[in-house]
C-alpha cells in the first residue's frame, strides 16, 4: 500500500495530464461531431431555400405566359360583343373571335412543390431554426392552389357555356378555320351550306356567351395576378436566403 501511495505520489502530474488529454480528446471530439452535423443541416437548409426559389420562379414563367395568353382572351371577348353589337354583325369574324375568346381557357396551372413537398416527407423540418419562410412557402402554395382550382373552373364555365349553344352550323361555326380547313369540298357542297344572318335569337344566345367570357376572362387575369403578387412577396425572402447560402 505504502509503496503504491509512493508511486502515486510521484506520478500523479502524468496521471493528471494523461486524464486531462483524454477528457479534452473525448470533448473535442463531440465537438467536432456536433460542429459536423450543424453544417450538414446548415447545408440542408440552404438547398432547401434554394429548392423553393427555384420552383417560384418556374411557377412565375409559368403564370406569366397564362396570363398574357388570358389577357388576349379578354380582348377578344370584348371585340366579339363589340361585333355582336353592330347592325349587321358578320357569322365569320363573330365564330373567330369566340374561337379566340376561349384559346386555351382550359389550361390549367399547378403549381410546382417540389422542395416543399420533399421537405414534408423526408422529416427534415426540424433542421430549420426558424419556420418562418417555411410556414410563408406553404401559405404560397395553398393559396396558390385555391386560386388554380378557381381559374380551372372559370374556364370550363366559359367553355361548357359555349358549347352549349343550339345550333353551332347556323350561327355560321361552319366558316372558322377548322371547319374550312376540314371540310372535304369533293363531299360537302359549299354552295348549301347556310349562309343567312344571324336570327335575333342567335344574336342574343351569342351576346350571352361573349358577356360570359368576358366575366370569367377577367377573372382569371385577377387570379394570375393574385399569385404573381404573391411570388413577388416571397422572392426576395427567398433569393437572400439562397444567395447568401452560395456565398
Amino acid at each position: 500500500m505504502k509503496r503504491i501511495l509512493s508511486i502515486l505520489k510521484e506520478k500523479w502530474p502524468e496521471y493528471i495530464l494523461e486524464i486531462l488529454v483524454i477528457t479534452i480528446g473525448i470533448l473535442g471530439a463531440f465537438a467536432l461531431n456536433n460542429w459536423n452535423e450543424n453544417a450538414k443541416n446548415r447545408s440542408l437548409v440552404e438547398d432547401y431555400y434554394c429548392r423553393f426559389l427555384a420552383d417560384i420562379k418556374q411557377d412565375e414563367i409559368q403564370l406569366n405566359i397564362l396570363l398574357e395568353e388570358s389577357e388576349l382572351r379578354l380582348t377578344k371577348s370584348n371585340e366579339l360583343l363589340r361585333e355582336l353589337l353592330l347592325d349587321s354583325p358578320e357569322k365569320e369574324k363573330s365564330i373567330q373571335l369566340m374561337l379566340q375568346a376561349t384559346s386555351k381557357i382550359s389550361y390549367e396551372f399547378t403549381p410546382i412543390s417540389a422542395g416543399y413537398s420533399d421537405l414534408k416527407s423526408s422529416g427534415n423540418l426540424n433542421t430549420f431554426t426558424d419556420q418562418t419562410i417555411v410556414d410563408q412557402v406553404g401559405t404560397y402554395l395553398q393559396e396558390a392552389e385555391g386560386l388554380a382550382n378557381n381559374i380551372s373552373t372559370n374556364g370550363r364555365i366559359g367553355l361548357d357555356e359555349m358549347f352549349e349553344i343550339d345550333d353551332f352550323y347556323a350561327i355560321g361555326f361552319i366558316d372558322n378555320t377548322f371547319m374550312k380547313e376540314g371540310l372535304d369540298t369533293t363531299i360537302v357542297q359549299q354552295e348549301l351550306l347556310d349562309r343567312n344572318p344571324l336570327t335575333p335569337l342567335q344574336l342574343k344566345e351569342l351576346k350571352h356567351v361573349a358577356s360570359l367570357l368576358i366575366a370569367v376572362n377577367y377573372r382569371n387575369n385577377l387570379h394570375y395576378g393574385s399569385i404573381l403578387n404573391k411570388i413577388k412577396d416571397l422572392n426576395p425572402l427567398l433569393e437572400n436566403k439562397c444567395t447568401l447560402s452560395q456565398n
